[in-house]
């Protein structure tokens, strides 16, 4: 990785509200942390950024310079491809310094429909797939002895565990990790 392109990624960690530490760069942008250390400080020397040392923690904390400090809510486990699982040059290139993995909707669609309830934990917080796991079981047992509303109760929780697979799946696109459907 050139100098300048670890400047840009690491302008965009800031950016992204992710504080810049050794550590943080190292684990975000997968250099070595000896290299990470010159970088920064070269960076700081040259004026891009400015050093700040946690009085609660001892390490150094990395503020851009000249960057507007809006707060953003944190991204989960954000990767960068290694120029080794890229064939080209130019392939690493096109890819995103930072990407978050994305759930399929139809997979969540598709996995809620054929195992109402359980498959909502494709997507889904482990609460709700727990609750609505515990419904269809509890349900399901109670109206099939009564055979006339069971057909009737599985095409339901097919169609409810469906539409809740997808509403989820959107719902962890949009935060990047599980989260519930009403903020």
């Amino acid at each position: 990785m050139s100098y300048e392109s670890f400047q840009i990624d690491v302008i965009e960690l800031g950016s992204r509200g992710v504080p810049l530490t050794v550590a943080n760069v190292v684990a975000h942008l997968r250099v070595p942390p000896a290299r990470v250390q010159r970088a920064l400080d070269r960076m700081a020397r040259e004026g891009l950024l400015d050093l700040e040392v946690d009085e609660n923690e001892g390490f150094v904390v990395y503020r851009v310079r000249g960057l507007s400090t809006i707060a953003r809510r944190a991204r989960p486990r954000e990767t960068r491809p290694t120029r080794a699982a890229c064939s080209t040059p130019a392939t690493y290139a096109r890819h995103s310094p930072l990407t978050v993995e994305r759930k399929s909707v139809t997979v969540a669609v598709v996995l809620g429909a054929l195992v109402p309830g359980i498959g909502l934990a494709y997507a889904a917080p482990l609460r709700v797939v727990l609750a609505a796991s515990l419904l269809v079981l509890v349900f399901g047992k109670v109206l099939v002895a009564t055979f006339i509303f069971a057909p009737l109760f599985w095409v339901f929780a097919i169609g409810v565990s469906a539409l809740f697979g997808g509403l989820y799946a959107v719902r962890y696109n949009q935060e990047g990790h599980r989260a519930r459907l009403l903020s």
